[in-house]
């Protein structure tokens, strides 16, 4: 599996806030207007360059769309767990139902609902965040120990626990200067994780990251030479999903799909046990695994 992110069923059990704070496993399984082509735009946009946000020049991220998913609810699996979701944005209290995107990347979480400003910062008052300033139309709050800031406004909550070195108020801030426009995005501060997003493109799930260039290969593992970058994405259709798999190499050369089959291959017991139709092509400096999977077995 991809070194560093989410297999589908570690992303559909664990809860939002253990993701959102960069718990590992394989990316392999994870599963608009758009800068990079592809439908990426309305994750794509919201996503800052690394040193904005942290001490690290990549991280990984986790989209959902959250209309989708509640739309096929009844064809998910019965481990998918709405309220462990919920429960990562307390205080505030906005419900799974009235959400339409939920982002996670490097101890940040947006949210884009359908909810009442007043009725939020309540929520935060009433837990003893303080008003902290405005950025960009949204009014900051910092938690308790200057631990934990959000970010409302009126249709967006960014939230950020104090981590990877960097302070929650100036990261929330960086993420909404990222999303006007007003900073660099990560595909503009990287063209692999433009590459990535661009093959991406939307889903009810994408997740992807950017890498130091693998030299260590394990194709069985999901490690490729001279990989960069690695993404999923998940579009359901009802009782069946759509699945691609995309790995970002360093140079068009660089991308050899017989390693991608023996990937397949070598976990066809667990992660593609119940994946159809595999096809493998090559896309540029890019390569692409795809198929098709029934919801139920997401």
């Amino acid at each position: 599996m991809f070194d560093g992110t989410y297999t589908r069923r570690t992303m559909l059990r664990r809860s939002l806030g253990a993701v959102g704070a960069g718990a590992a496993a394989g990316i392999a399984g994870c599963s608009s207007l758009n800068p990079f082509g592809g439908g990426a735009g309305v994750y794509a946009d919201w996503l800052p360059e690394p040193d904005d946000i942290g001490d690290s020049d990549h991280y990984r991220f986790t989209y959902l769309d959250t209309e989708a998913l509640e739309a096929n609810e009844d064809e998910l699996p019965d481990n998918f767990d709405i309220d462990s979701f919920e429960d990562s944005w307390n205080p505030v209290d906005v419900d799974w139902e009235d959400t339409s995107m939920v982002l996670f990347f490097n101890a940040i979480t947006v949210i884009e609902a359908d909810f009442t400003r007043e009725d939020v910062a309540d929520d935060l008052e009433d837990a003893d965040y303080d008003d902290d300033t405005d950025h960009q139309g949204h009014t900051i709050y910092l938690g308790p120990n200057e631990l934990r800031a959000y970010a409302v406004g009126d249709s967006t909550i960014v939230l950020r626990t104090a981590a990877y070195g960097s302070d929650p108020v100036d990261s929330v801030e960086a993420v909404l200067d990222a999303n006007n426009g007003e900073e660099d995005r990560y595909g503009d501060d990287s063209e692999d994780m433009a590459a990535l997003t661009g093959e991406l493109g939307g889903g009810a799930i994408v997740s992807g990251r950017t890498m130091e260039e693998i030299d260590n290969d394990n194709p069985d593992a999901g490690r490729f030479d001279h990989m960069v970058a690695a993404g999923s994405t998940t579009t359901i259709n009802g009782e069946t999903a759509d699945r691609k798999w995309v790995i970002v190499y360093e140079e068009q050369d660089d991308v050899d799909t017989g390693d991608l089959e023996d990937w397949v291959d070598a976990n066809d017991d667990g992660e593609f046990e119940a994946v159809d139709d595999i096809s493998y092509n090559q896309n540029g400096r890019k390569g692409v695994v795809t198929g098709t999977i029934d919801t139920d077995d997401l």
